[in-house]
């Protein structure tokens, strides 16, 4: 009986342990996402630079322009023409309409519409998500869509052929365009499609995020997004 009673009592405490460094993970995984978050908001790109030549994060030249607001996803799809997540924050949580959204992989969409502790978030697999991309070795800057196929592939089209690339050549956000900073990553160069004749050629890009394992995520909040809205109204076409 002893022996018995050892045996249930030491099973008890073992589930006890398991149950509790269950939810010590949790916490720990949340603080995590939240650090990263601020890791994240202190890299350069994040910051608006005052004078030329002065990169010092804690400076009083540089003033902070994006924040990063850690979320989940909580629900998605990946095999429509236009593709969308839920992610469990929204407006009580300062989520807006039209912020960016990324992962640690890199560009995943942007915010189209907010509840109270909600927000859906239209993602690159989507018919009429337009993003501003450029090529991390020159600054030579396209428009990246997808055409609904390989939900790994998007595409660039009218690139010039006397542009300096090959297959393997980093594709990252242009920035500029208030949803995105600069130079957050999107994908490779997987494919160059050249058509006789034609002036122009088309690139594949192999995307970084697996967007039917994304789960965490963060939310862009640019500061300075009413400002520049207000001073270009019309005048670029629009893009993410």
């Amino acid at each position: 009986m002893m022996n018995t009673s050892s045996g249930l009592v030491g099973w008890f405490v073992e589930k006890k342990h398991n149950i509790t460094k269950h939810f010590d993970l949790v916490e720990a995984n949340e603080k995590l996402v939240e650090e990263n978050a601020r890791l994240r908001a202190l890299m350069p790109e994040s910051f608006y630079k005052l004078q030329d030549r002065i990169y010092y994060v804690n400076d009083t030249l540089m003033h902070q322009q994006y924040e990063y607001l850690p979320a989940e996803v909580i629900n998605s799809s990946s095999n429509k023409r236009d593709n969308y997540f839920t992610i469990n924050k929204g407006t009580d949580f300062g989520i807006e309409e039209g912020m960016g959204v990324i992962c640690k992989e890199g560009a995943v969409g942007r915010v189209t519409a907010v509840s109270q502790h909600y927000a859906l978030v239209k993602n690159l697999l989507s018919e009429n998500i337009r993003l501003g991309v450029k090529l991390e070795k020159n600054n030579e800057y396209w428009i990246m869509n997808w055409d609904g196929r390989d939900d790994r592939i998007a595409q660039i089209e009218n690139v010039k052929r006397d542009v300096e690339l090959e297959v393997g050549d980093t594709v990252v956000t242009r920035g500029g365009a208030t949803m995105f900073p600069t130079h957050i990553p999107v994908g490779v160069i997987d494919e160059v499609v050249s058509v006789d004749g034609e002036q122009t050629i088309s690139l594949n890009i192999k995307l970084f995020v697996n967007f039917n394992a994304a789960y965490h995520v963060y939310v862009v909040k640019n500061r300075f997004k009413d400002e520049q809205k207000e001073l270009e109204g019309d005048l670029f076409n629009a893009h993410e």
